[in-house]
């Protein structure tokens, strides 16, 4: 087995990461979970975002296209054409142009991504999948249990994971196999205060960090700082 030492990134945002101890603890199996609109896309985002930042190289697969992709993001600052033109963020969508979406078609999705992560594991550091939704939905138990293990394997050796899923996306044994498999488990719902549109973010758990960490908080998509967090009492009026 190979032992790798965690190290401590920043996710750019300093609000962010004094919640979660000091950073992320890479590296790391993240799951990010949520319901539709929860701001599980802008947190994986975020980590992206910081992981770039930190000199990583970045493959991510995507509901969205490329264009699409770096549009919606580039809109709440997160800006990754430059790492994207360099060659440092490899992205992948799921959707191939062409094909005839179908329940069979995705059955096959999860296993072809798997064993493509594998292959060119030494080509980066990271992979962020936004969302794994797509892939589980249809998959079968046993191909689901093994891409969770290829995961884990690839985080001992050194390569950090990052998943967003609908909690919806897998039946309940599955997720729970996920969720404690998983270094960092964050927990995402979307509520409205006074009109106002909140994310509430629960850190159910999260490994290896070096500060303490807000297990619960409240935070807001922003056009100008992307997520931002907002105060207790503003999300308990």
């Amino acid at each position: 087995m190979n032992w790798i030492m965690v190290k401590i990134i920043s996710t750019t945002n300093e609000e962010i990461d004094r919640q979660l101890g000091g950073g992320l603890p890479l590296p790391s199996l993240i799951l990010i979970e949520g319901e539709h609109g929860s701001g599980k896309s802008v947190i994986a985002a975020l980590f992206t975002y910081g992981m770039l930042a930190a000199g990583m190289r970045v493959l991510m697969i995507s509901e969205n296209n490329i264009r699409e992709y770096i549009d919606k993001m580039k809109a709440i600052t997160y800006n990754f054409s430059i790492p994207f033109l360099k060659r440092r963020l490899i992205m992948l969508p799921l959707h191939v142009y062409g094909a005839k979406w179908s329940r069979e078609y995705a059955k096959y999705l999860l296993p072809i991504i798997s064993r493509y992560i594998n292959a060119n594991a030494d080509k980066f550091d990271a992979v962020v999948i936004d969302s794994i939704s797509l892939l589980t939905m249809y998959a079968e138990e046993e191909a689901i249990l093994d891409f969770i293990t290829r995961c884990k394997n690839l985080v001992t050796n050194g390569i950090s994971i990052v998943l967003t899923a609908h909690p919806s996306s897998m039946n309940e044994n599955i997720g729970s196999k996920l969720r404690s498999a998983s270094d960092c488990y964050i927990r995402l719902k979307s509520v409205n205060v006074a009109g106002r549109d909140v994310k509430s973010v629960e850190i159910v758990k999260i490994l290896g960090s070096m500060g303490q960490v807000n297990s619960q908080f409240s935070a807001e998509v922003s056009s100008v700082f992307g997520l931002k967090i907002v105060p207790i009492a503003m999300a308990n009026a």
